[in-house]
């Protein structure tokens, strides 16, 4: 069934009418600042910027299959492993600093291990630590407040028959860790609604809406989801914006936001076909709580294609 393009266009315009941009008002210091207002590092003077001694540690994500059974959806575990290579052709990454997690390796203690444990144990206030996951995740709704969670959402691990991560849960793991540099890419649908991890120190790039068109998607032409697949593009070079050989946080979603929505507009919307409902396109959502700019990929060393 197709949807003619007059009506995917007042669908488009009516969106953007009623959410702006959709980007909370940035605390990194790059919007601008009134007269008479303190800045984020004037409200914050103990802040420490990243120095010559800072390491970078990442635990990946990729949860596709569970075990009781599969849910819809596919390359989730291949965009997972698609991040962590591109991290490995990064010179600021260490293989030994990267912690990979797939399917039957990803439940929900193996997860909160790798945080509290693998990470909490390595990491310093001055090191940057990437969180990527890709996977399934809900609102909360009453049947889960019935079983006795707490929080906005829950995400899905690979023992999902038994277990449950809210976002409540996620939050007291990364408060146990060191690190005021702390990225979370977020890949999972209602991902926009994880509201409890936005604390001082975190940068949450998130594929999901906080108010409307939480779900995301994958697709089979880009094999992979498509968020992901649009900050892959970016980590190459091309978000690069102001040519400093950085592709930063804020850098890579800036320049993946659009393309994700207008694809999931233009292709995949309204019908979803592994799901028996109509979904919205999918508009991603940045919560930055970090200031300035926070480096994720070198571009002066690896094997990168800049198109600009």
């Amino acid at each position: 069934m197709q949807t003619s393009w007059v009506t995917k266009g007042l669908v488009c315009g009516i969106i953007l009418l009623f959410i702006g941009t959709n980007i909370p008002t940035s605390q990194s210091g790059n919007s601008t600042i009134q007269p008479n207002v303190l800045s984020w590092k004037e409200k914050n003077p103990g802040y420490i910027p990243i120095s010559n001694e800072t390491h970078y540690y990442a635990l990946i994500i990729g949860v596709e299959k569970f075990d009781n059974g599969t849910l819809p959806g596919e390359f989730l575990d291949d965009s997972a492993m698609a991040i962590y290579e591109k991290l490995l052709n990064s010179s600021n990454w260490k293989k030994e600093n990267i912690k990979l997690l797939l399917n039957e390796n990803a439940t929900k203690a193996d997860i909160q291990d790798a945080i509290v444990h693998w990470l909490g144990e390595r990491v310093t206030k001055n090191d940057v630590v990437l969180y990527y996951f890709c996977g399934h995740s809900w609102r909360m709704t009453l049947k889960y407040r019935l079983q006795g969670l707490t929080g906005h959402t829950v995400t899905y691990p690979y023992d999902k028959s038994t277990n449950r991560i809210t976002d409540i849960e996620l939050d007291s793991w990364f408060d146990q860790i060191q690190s005021e540099h702390v990225v979370m890419i977020l890949d999972t649908c209602y991902s926009g609604k994880m509201t409890a991890l936005i604390q001082n120190g975190r940068t949450i790039l998130a594929a999901g809406g906080k108010y409307l068109l939480c779900p995301v998607d994958e697709d089979q032409s880009l094999k992979s989801g498509i968020f992901t697949f649009f900050l892959l593009q970016g980590f190459n070079g091309v978000a690069d914006i102001n040519d400093d050989g950085w592709v930063t946080a804020e850098e890579v979603f800036h320049y993946a936001r659009w393309p994700t929505f207008h694809f999931s507009l233009w292709l995949k919307f309204p019908f979803n076909k592994d799901l028996p409902m109509i979904i919205g396109p999918q508009i991603p959502y940045m919560y930055d709580r970090i200031p300035g700019q926070e480096r994720l990929i070198n571009l002066s060393q690896g094997n990168f294609t800049v198109n600009k």
